[in-house]
């Protein structure tokens, strides 16, 4: 395939998924230390890389960390937003790759009690966003109802594992919870860290077949990212390995992924930031 033929591809693809409008993919895990938040970052920034305007929601407020990983400074969050008169632009960054980063902080759990005053001054603040066509939200890890409500409202639920036989319990206990709750999610697995094609597809298929078999529920892979000595170089330098290893290995198995990601025809639950935002404030506030 030459050169231009890959062009016109690409850009089909591109324009099919405009054509979805507003997409919102939450990524999530069962236990802390898969490499989670490093995963939404890089994913974050091959879909810029593609032509897509990104932004990312840190929902983590424990160990909110997608700004550090970034090599950007915040100094405020939702909760300076909702409770100390600061607007969007003020606590929202911007990387050097145009990237914009919402960092949640101890906002995102008081989403749930906020007053009709609060709620308001929140999706008018978000109402602006306006120029976004993918939101990554990155939770934190474990089972919260926190996290749930992020699972819920999403276009897509990305769940980050590896071949360790605790992660992949923690990830099966996640996906549990998610399937009683009765939660309509689309749950995509992508297995971290693997030191083989082999290894990646066994570890997913050994958990697949435990969901299909105890949940009745049938996974859908996305793909997995080999262990790299360049993503470690990467988070000491504070840069996304996609952008400062570009034809590392890890890089090469993101950028497949996220073709099958943008490949990918779903019937969107958003139609926009507010919408995203009013629907996640509605759940909260059951």
């Amino acid at each position: 395939m030459d050169q231009a033929e890959k062009l016109r591809q690409l850009m089909n693809l591109k324009k099919a998924n405009n054509d979805n409008k507003f997409r919102v993919l939450t990524v999530t895990s069962g236990k802390g230390g898969v490499g989670k938040t490093n995963f939404v970052i890089n994913l974050a920034a091959i879909l810029q890389k593609r032509g897509f305007r990104v932004a990312i929601l840190d929902a983590d407020f424990g160990m909110a960390n997608v700004d550090i990983l970034y090599g950007v400074k915040s100094k405020y969050s939702v909760y300076h937003l909702l409770y100390e008169e600061k607007n969007i632009e003020e606590i929202m960054v911007t990387t050097k790759d145009n990237i914009k980063i919402i960092p949640g902080g101890s906002g995102i759990k008081e989403l749930g009690q906020l007053n009709d005053e609060k709620r308001e001054k929140l999706l008018s603040e978000f109402s602006k966003l306006q120029n976004i066509d993918i939101l990554l939200v990155d939770t934190g890890a474990g089972l919260s109802n926190v996290v749930l409500n992020f699972v819920e409202v999403a276009d897509d639920v990305i769940i980050v594992t590896n071949a360790e036989p605790t992660a992949l319990t923690d990830a099966y206990g996640l996906i549990k919870v998610i399937i009683k709750s009765n939660i309509k999610a689309n749950l995509n697995v992508v297995i971290n860290r693997v030191k083989s094609i082999t290894e990646a597809k066994d570890t997913f298929e050994k958990l697949s077949r435990t969901v299909e078999s105890f949940l009745d529920y049938k996974l859908k892979y996305l793909g997995y990212i080999s262990e790299d000595s360049k993503v470690g170089q990467a988070v000491r330098e504070q840069n996304p390995y996609v952008i400062a290893y570009p034809k590392s290995e890890a890089t090469l198995c993101l950028q497949k992924i996220s073709s099958v990601i943008l490949g990918e025809t779903i019937e969107n639950k958003n139609n926009s930031i507010k919408d995203y935002l009013g629907k996640l404030l509605r759940k909260m506030g059951r």
